[in-house]
């Protein structure tokens, strides 16, 4: 998780360097992925959020629910907006996002099935010292 986290919140900080006003719509990248001010918060948020949980490892299972639903959500907008170009998208999404985006949340899930289990949440237990 920490892993996604560092992506993400790299991603997010170096996207607010490639915000001139200048640039035509979706020709704002990092690299493959897009960078809007929207998706540079989110992406942010989720790497910050992602940093706090690996430090507090009994947060770690709701941040997995959490960065599972909130990015399966962004990967079902997404398609549906790079599919249909909508020039309103704030967001602003690419095919490279949607990928992105896809196998974090599957990433974000697995993991989170894996922390359910009964013998991991004991061990995450005792690690933090409950």
């Amino acid at each position: 998780m920490l892993v996604i986290a560092l992506v993400h919140l790299t991603l997010g900080i170096l996207g607010f360097f490639f915000l001139p006003e200048a640039n035509q719509p979706g020709e704002n990248t990092v690299w493959l992925f897009s960078a809007t001010g929207m998706l540079n918060i989110i992406r942010a948020l989720i790497g910050v959020l992602g940093i706090v949980a690996v430090l507090k490892p009994s947060a770690i299972y709701g941040y997995c629910w959490m960065t599972f639903l909130a990015l399966a959500g962004l990967t079902a907008f997404g398609v549906f907006s790079a599919a249909t170009s909508s020039a309103g998208d704030a967001v602003n999404f690419n095919w490279a996002d949607n990928v992105l985006h896809a196998l974090t949340s599957v990433s974000a899930l697995v993991a989170g099935i894996v922390l359910a289990s009964p013998s991991t949440r004991k061990n995450l237990g005792r690690r933090a010292g409950v």
